[in-house]
C-alpha cells in the first residue's frame, strides 16, 4: 500500500525544545500532516503527567500534528492506533517479541521502548486537531533507576547504532498510510491489527483496580479507548487509562 500522492508532509527539526507537543499545540499547519523533531526535550512528557527521560540527541523524539476531517470524538482512538501500529510495524524489522500495551506503548518482549502521549482537541463532536508524540529509544543504553517499567532500546538489542531522523520517517509514512484510511473513514483493519498486536492479549495475569488485587484475561479495547478484562468469574470489568494496572510476577 503506498501513500497516498495528494498528502502533503512537513517535517522540522529542533535542538531543542520544551517537548514536540507543546509546540505544536498551537502550531498553524500547512500540510496534511506536521511531523516536528528534537534532539532533546527540556519537560519530555508522558501519559498522564509522567516524564518521558532521554539522553541528548541519541533517540527519536517526535510529534505528528493532523487535523482529520468528520473523526468524531467517539472515534479517536483510532489516531493512538495508528500511530502504535506504525511504530511497532517498522520496529519489527529489527527485531522480534513488539507489542503494543495498552493503550500504545510499544515493549520487546516485557521492555518498553516506546511510549507515546496523544492529545486531541474537539471542535463540538468531532477531533478538530490531533497532536501525537512519541519518544523510541533508538541508541540510548542506560536509562536512570526507578523508572516504572524496565527500559530497552534498538541499540541494546541490535548492538547497532542507527539514525533517529530516518526512523522517525520510516514510521510517518507509515502513520500516512494508516491516516489515509482513518479520512477515509475506514477503521475496521487497524482495530483488528492492533488488537493482534496487543501486549499480553488473550492471557490470564494479576492486575489491580481500586478495589485490590484481582486474576483476569485482557479481552479487547473498546473504540473509545477503554480495556475491558475480564475476570475469572466471567464479568467483564471496563477501565480508562490509569484506572488498572498490570502487576508483574516475578
Amino acid at each position: 500500500m503506498n501513500a497516498h500522492s495528494d498528502l502533503a508532509l512537513e517535517y522540522r527539526h529542533l535542538d531543542e525544545v520544551s517537548s514536540t507537543n507543546d509546540y505544536l499545540r498551537s502550531y498553524a499547519p500547512s500540510a496534511d500532516i506536521t511531523v516536528v523533531s528534537a534532539s532533546f526535550q527540556t519537560k519530555g512528557r508522558g501519559q498522564m503527567g509522567n516524564t518521558w527521560v532521554s539522553n541528548p540527541g541519541e533517540n527519536a523524539l517526535f510529534s505528528v500534528l493532523v487535523c482529520p476531517e468528520n473523526l468524531k470524538a467517539t472515534d479517536g482512538f483510532i489516531l493512538s492506533q495508528a500511530m502504535a501500529l506504525s511504530i511497532k510495524e517498522e520496529l519489527d524489522l529489527y527485531l522480534e517479541g513488539v507489542c503494543i500495551k495498552w493503550p500504545n506503548d510499544i515493549y520487546v518482549n516485557g521492555e518498553k521502548i516506546c511510549g507515546t502521549l496523544i492529545e486531541n482537541s474537539l471542535m463540538g463532536k468531532n477531533v478538530g486537531r490531533s497532536v501525537i508524540g512519541s519518544g523510541i529509544n533508538v541508541n540510548q543504553t542506560d536509562f536512570p533507576n526507578g523508572l516504572a517499567a524496565p527500559p530497552t532500546s534498538l541499540r541494546l538489542h541490535t548492538g547497532k547504532t542507527m539514525s533517529p531522523s530516518d526512523l522517525i520517517r520510516a514510521v510517518v509514512l507509515r502513520f500516512a498510510r494508516y491516516y489515509m484510511e482513518v479520512q477515509e473513514g475506514h477503521y475496521d483493519r487497524i482495530r483488528e491489527l492492533y488488537h493482534r498486536s496487543m501486549y499480553l492479549r488473550g492471557e490470564r495475569h494479576c492486575f489491580r483496580d481500586e478495589g485490590g488485587m484481582f486474576m483476569g484475561t485482557i479481552s479487547h479495547v473498546e473504540t473509545d479507548g477503554h480495556i475491558i478484562i475480564v475476570d475469572t468469574e466471567g464479568k467483564p470489568r471496563r477501565y480508562a487509562f490509569k484506572q488498572v494496572k498490570l502487576v508483574r510476577t516475578i
